[in-house]
């Protein structure tokens, strides 16, 4: 066993409060492709096109060419969770784990058993009737199903809004997410380069008042300079099905 799993076992193990946060690292090992990565949409179409198109006033004035968009680059096949995504499930149950906080829209920590999930940017798999006095919600399924491009209410005609968060839109949850990172005893930062505002700044924030940071992730990421342990790695699962098996035998 590396020294950096070691530490972590023992961290983990010790800590009363342990907060995890993942990026989109943990759901290209399900099959999620990264936005920001090296083959990504925000590379390909470029961030000012997709931040245009992506955008809460540009769906409320264009959403035929929004949902055009949308359809073609952000609804995709149905995926399992990652062994990442149970191993994590699993470290919750144990009490390892108290919650996670998540930038990932794919409820692909939901559908591995989490409970304690903050999904920061919303769900991708829930669609929101935008009528003020009906906002029935819909799964993806039913707007996958629907015939125009447009999704609409089968109640009162609205409009149906993804339910994640566009440019232009506060996140979810805001407090809520600073307050259980500035509040843990450990946090782990999983498959995030730490980029995206304002968790990474929630992240950073914690990082000028305690040195308890775990960063898993492939590749750098803006705050490995803070982390008392930082393992590179495009293979999470394996690493954190590794760690569960040293909790289980008492960090031996």
């Amino acid at each position: 066993m590396s020294r950096e799993i070691e530490l972590t076992v023992n961290m983990l193990a010790k800590s009363k409060n342990t907060v995890v946060v993942t990026g989109a690292g943990i759901s290209t090992e399900a099959g999620i492709p990264d936005f920001r990565g090296e083959n990504g949409i925000y590379r390909r179409l470029g961030e000012n096109r997709i931040m245009g198109i992506i955008n809460i006033d540009f769906f409320r004035s264009n959403p035929l060419e929004f949902y055009n968009f949308y359809r073609e680059h952000f609804m995709f096949p149905a995926v399992e969770p990652s062994k990442a995504h149970y191993m994590l499930a699993r470290l919750e149950a144990e009490g390892f784990v108290k919650s996670i906080i998540t930038q990932n829209i794919d409820n692909l920590h939901q559908k591995a058993g989490s409970k304690k999930v903050i999904p920061v940017h919303g769900n991708s798999e829930r669609f929101i009737c935008t009528a003020r006095h009906c906002q029935k919600s819909y799964d993806s399924n039913y707007v996958k199903n629907s015939t125009g491009i447009i999704p609409y209410c089968s109640d009162c005609g609205g409009i149906l809004k993804p339910d994640v968060i566009l440019f232009g839109e506060q996140i979810y949850n805001y407090m809520d997410a600073r307050d259980r990172i500035l509040g843990a005893r450990l946090l782990i930062v999983i498959g995030s380069s730490l980029t995206v505002y304002p968790l990474a700044g929630f992240v950073k924030e914690f990082s000028t008042f305690t040195q308890d940071m775990i960063i898993i992730n492939k590749g750098r990421t803006q705050l490995d300079h803070a982390a008392i342990i930082k393992i590179n790695t495009g293979h999470t699962g394996d690493l954190l099905e590794h760690i569960v098996n040293c909790l289980q035998m008492g960090g031996k």
